[in-house]
Parts: structure tokens; C-alpha cells; sequence
């Protein structure tokens, strides 16, 4: 069985850190952006698929009514839930929801990665050792 041996140096392995933050940080920022989106989106999708409800291509199948509470009740409308079948080739492709990145996940992460930056940059050694590499590799 063989080894396989790999240097990396500091100086790199400190650059790829920080593109790797700023990466996060950007994702972070992006995150409402890309929510709204993505809700913008999701608004389109329904309204297309109603009116291809409404032009008669669907067929329903079953329906009932909202017997909850409903605050528009009072106003003479009555609210049912429907079971509609539509052909799957008529329906418009469904908007994917962005990816959820969590403030602890963002922050500890980035903690991490500022700290082992801090580090790296305090060392005289030109080359870091395997485990200093395997203990940050899940950044990069």
C-alpha cells in the first residue's frame, strides 16, 4: 500500500481560507435576495398552474370544503380544498427553494475559518502539516 505525500503551503492554504469566507459571507448576504426570489417564483408557478386550471385542462378530482376557521368567512366567500389532475407534461417546471444557510451555521463557520487564518498567519513554517490541513479541509 502506498502513500501518497502532499505539501501545501501556508500561504496558499491561507488564500483558499479566504476565498472560502468570503464565499460564505457572500451566500450569506444573498440569502434574502434569493428568498424573495424564489417566493416570486414560487407566486408565477401557482398562477401559471391556475390558469391552466381554469382553461379546463385539469380534471378534479376531489373536493371539500374548509370547515376551520376562516377569517373571510364573514364576507360571504366560502373556501374548499381540491384534489386537481393535470397532465404532468403541461405543467410548468416547479421553482427549486434556495438553499437555507443558518446564522449559528454561518457564524461558527466563519469563526473557524478567521481563526485558522489567524493561526496560519502566525506560523514561520512554509509548509502545514497533515493535520492542520485535515482540520480545515472541510472549508475549502
Amino acid at each position: 500500500m502506498s502513500t501518497v505525500k502532499v505539501k501545501v503551503k501556508v500561504s496558499v492554504l491561507i488564500s483558499h481560507l479566504e476565498k472560502a469566507l468570503a464565499e460564505r459571507e457572500a451566500r450569506y448576504e444573498n440569502q434574502e435576495k434569493e428568498q424573495a426570489k424564489y417566493e416570486k417564483a414560487v407566486e408565477n408557478y401557482n398562477l401559471a398552474v391556475l390558469k391552466l386550471i381554469k382553461s379546463g385542462k385539469g380534471t378534479i378530482n376531489e373536493a371539500e370544503r374548509f370547515r376551520g376557521y376562516h377569517p373571510e368567512k364573514r364576507k360571504g366567500k366560502v373556501a374548499f380544498t381540491a384534489t386537481i389532475w393535470l397532465d404532468e407534461g403541461s405543467l410548468p417546471d416547479e421553482p427549486k427553494r434556495p438553499d437555507c444557510y443558518p446564522d449559528y451555521h454561518y457564524k461558527t463557520e466563519c469563526e473557524e475559518i478567521t481563526q485558522a487564518i489567524r493561526v496560519l498567519k502566525l506560523t514561520d513554517e512554509q509548509y502545514v502539516s497533515a493535520s492542520t490541513y485535515a482540520s480545515v479541509a472541510k472549508y475549502l
